[in-house]
Formats: structure tokens, C-alpha cells, sequence
């Protein structure tokens, strides 16, 4: 990639990654491309929202191989899919309904 090139790269949010991991996306002739620098992994499209859709499903995917071959990954597979849980979690956490103590409840009648 050239100097010309880096300029038009934009740092995109990854969510619920609580920085530990940052997504890129750049067009490149007339290809989208994004990236997760962290793991190496890049995926392309026709528009900047269909490839970071895009993104978000295959670290989704990567995360269950990585999981279902736990015993027979590499360290870098192991740190891979560490920084992978803390993302899922993080997912997870968003999703789930906070719970209310019972005294901050108001019974309805």
C-alpha cells in the first residue's frame, strides 16, 4: 500500500470490543475491504456497510472454529481466541436484560 492509499483508510468502532481490538476499512480500485489488524483477518465487498457486516459475521464464525478446536490451536490461535471471548462476552453482556433488585420494584396493582 502506498502513501496515497494509507490516506484513505478509516478507523472504524468494532463493537463491544472495549479496544482491545480496531477494525479498518478502505476502498481499494472497486472493492471495500475491512480489517481486524489484530487477527489478520480481511474481508471484501461492494459497499462499505456489506463488508463490515461482513466483518462482524466472520469473527463471529472464527471465534466458534477456534472454540470448537480449542485443544489443537496454536498459541496464536489461543490468543486469538482470547481476544475473541472478550468480544463475545462483551456481545453478550449487551444483550442481556439487567436485572433489578426486588426492592427497586414497584408492584402493580
Amino acid at each position: 500500500m502506498n502513501q496515497a492509499d494509507s490516506a484513505s483508510i478509516k478507523q472504524v468502532d468494532l463493537p463491544f470490543s472495549n479496544g482491545l481490538m480496531s477494525a479498518r476499512t478502505w476502498k481499494t480500485n472497486d472493492r471495500h475491504v475491512a480489517a481486524v489488524p489484530e487477527l489478520g483477518l480481511h474481508c471484501y465487498g461492494e459497499s462499505e456497510q456489506a463488508v463490515c457486516f461482513k466483518l462482524f459475521t466472520v469473527l463471529l464464525k472464527y471465534y466458534k472454529q477456534l472454540k470448537a478446536n480449542e485443544s489443537s490451536i496454536s498459541d496464536k490461535g489461543r490468543e486469538h481466541l482470547k481476544l475473541l471471548c472478550a468480544w463475545v462476552e462483551g456481545i453478550e453482556r449487551r444483550m442481556m436484560t439487567p436485572r433489578f433488585e426486588r426492592q427497586n420494584v414497584i408492584p402493580l396493582r
